[in-house]
This record gives structure tokens, sequence and C-alpha cells, in this order.
């Protein structure tokens, strides 16, 4: 069993209340799905707690409930099909900040800093380089399975971007890091670009020339009152995270073709090598556990939710050869990667 450094992360019941909703599904039906992770339908939309904050489940049972609403409607593509019956409120303020945000990249820029920052276990980031491109990453190996929440993700974020520029807009590519299982045109005629499973990262990657388009609905002035607010709500519900949980997120985000090492993470950090593993030891941990646990994590992942091969998964992984990552994997899991594969093998 692979442990997590993170502690249980939450999210807003009512995004949970508006896929069930959007999905067309009874009652009854939504009930006895809730049932089984110990919810109760109306605790979704209950009124705010003792704190001010909207009521909230944890990130796990959302991801969970989404992948058995999709199962018990037989619908292997749910997660993409609700995505344009949301509307911008449903992830607070900031979807309106990219609806009224002078350019596309302004928008995005914004969009990426404040929406989907679940106690940093999930986050949107918005590049320029190599190519234009807003990756979606989930820190936490645990979480999973997590096909229906990743597309639903990206393809809301689409939805959202098609509303902003009149629905004139297309990205370039579109990448997922689970295998497909749904049909492959359908995934296509919903971007309306070609779609990539079992790639290195969740993303949609744009065109340069569509990041200087004005939004429809531009309006500066609202989009940096409603900025000033968003910002006053984080520095109200922030938790300090520890360094080790810190250096776990950073590493969701760099380990790849290539080996990491500490220097890599201590730069994203600005501080020294030393100043890094120092700080790590005074919380009792090691870059090199970290490392290794995350590794090994990923790995569990890759082996549940794709289709790769030990190879290709140790290559990802930034192994310069199979037997090692076999080795370290063992040495975490107790058993063989592909032993561990037909164990744990995700049939949804």
């Amino acid at each position: 069993m692979i442990s997590t450094l993170h502690a249980p992360a939450l999210i807003q019941a009512k995004v949970l209340e508006g896929i069930i909703r959007a999905a067309g599904v009874t009652r009854l039906e939504a009930s006895r799905l809730l049932a089984g992770e110990g919810l109760r339908h109306n605790s979704l939309s209950g009124h705010s707690g003792a704190d001010g904050m909207p009521p909230a489940i944890p990130l796990a049972t959302y991801m969970r409930l989404f992948e058995k609403l999709a199962q018990n409607m037989g619908r292997p593509t749910l997660g993409l099909d609700l995505a344009d019956r949301m509307g911008p409120g449903l992830v607070g303020p900031i979807g309106y900040v990219l609806l009224c945000s002078p350019t596309l990249s302004a928008g995005l820029e914004a969009f990426s800093h404040n929406v989907f920052s679940i106690q940093g276990v999930t986050s949107f980031a918005f590049s320029r380089q190599p190519a234009p491109m807003l990756t979606y990453t989930i820190s936490d190996e645990a979480m999973r399975p997590r096909r229906h929440d990743v597309e639903f993700s990206l393809a809301y974020v689409h939805h959202l971007v098609r509303q902003g520029l009149d629905g004139a807009f297309a990205p370039r590519e579109v990448y997922f890091e689970h295998a497909r299982i749904g049909d492959l045109s359908h995934y296509e005629r919903f971007f309306g670009c070609p779609v990539y499973f079992e790639q290195r990262v969740n993303a949609l990657v744009l065109d340069e020339g569509d990041l200087v388009r004005p939004m429809a609905r531009a309006d500066p002035t609202l989009a940096t009152m409603l900025r000033h607010y968003i910002a006053l709500m984080d520095r109200r519900d922030a938790a300090p995270s520890s360094l080790s949980e810190t250096v776990d997120q950073i590493l969701s985000g760099i380990i790849g073709a290539r080996a990491v090492t500490i220097s890599d993470v201590a730069a994203r950090l600005d501080t020294s090598v030393d100043t890094l593993r120092r700080q790590l030891r005074g919380e009792g941990m090691a870059f090199r556990t970290i490392l290794r646990k995350k590794r090994a994590a990923m790995a569990c992942r890759l082996l549940q939710d794709s289709d790769l091969s030990v190879l290709e998964i140790a290559s990802r992984l930034g192994y310069g050869e199979t037997a090692s990552f076999t080795r370290a994997f063992m040495a975490e899991t107790g058993e063989p990667p592909l032993a561990w594969r037909r164990r744990n093998r995700w049939q949804g």
C-alpha cells in the first residue's frame, strides 16, 4: 500500500450536486449512490457551516462517486458529456473572471492561479513554452480512479473558453494521461481537434493566436474586483502545508523522461540544496524517500489506469532501465509491477 503525504483534501459539495443534477438521475438513484459513501442528498446543498464556508466533501469521495455514476448509467464518457451543461458559477467567482478577462491569455492566467487548487492536491497550470498549454494535475497519486474527473475538468474549461470566445474556438490538441475507453471520434467532435491518450500530462494545447483574442464579455474592472475578492478568501482559507508535501506536489509536475534530482526541486523553491535537505530532515523526511514513494505511487496509477508496458512506465518515471524500476517498485509494494497490475487493474 502506497501512503500519501497529503491531508485529506475537500471539494465543495455543490460541484458533485451539479454533476448529479446534470446527469439526470432520479433523487432516489442519487440517494442510493451517495449512501454508499456515507452521504445524504440534502447534505450537498445545505447551508454554510459555522465557519461560513459552503458544505464540502472529500475529494477522493467525489472522484469515486463520479466513476460509480458513470458505471451505473453505462456512459463511458460521462465526464466529457456533462461539461457543456455547466455554467461558470460551478467553480465560483473565478469562472466569471475567465469570461470577463480582456483576453483569453489573461483569463487562463487568472483561472490557473485560483481554481481547483484544492489543498495543493489538484491544480491547473498555464504555460507558453514550448507551446501554449493548460495542464491539469492531481498530485495525490492515491486519488484514483480519476478518469471522469480529469475529462470533466478539461472539457469544462474548454466549454468556458468557447463561451468566452462566442463558440469560435478549438484547441490544437488535447492530452489525457489515462487510457481511452470511449469512442475516439466522440472526443474529437467535442474538442474539435485531435485527442491523444496515455500521454505524460492532462492538457489543452492552444494556438498562440487565440491567446490574444478579446473575450466577448470582457469587463476588466469586474475581473479585477472578483480577483481581489478571491485573494481575500484564499488568505482566510489557506492552510500551511509541510515542506515534504510541497516537494511531493512539485515532483508531480517534473517527473518525466529524465531523472529528477534534488537540485531540480531546490530550484523550483528558490533555495539551496543544503537548505532543502536540512529543512526536510527537520520534518523527519529525506528527498530520496519522497522521490521513491512518489515514483511508486505514480507507477501504481499508470499500471492501473493505462495500458502502458512496464518498460514505458519505467521510462516515463525517469528510470534508466526496467530492472531498477522493478526493484524500487517491489521495495515499496512488495510485489512486481505486473503482479500488482493484475490484482489492482481498474475495470471501469
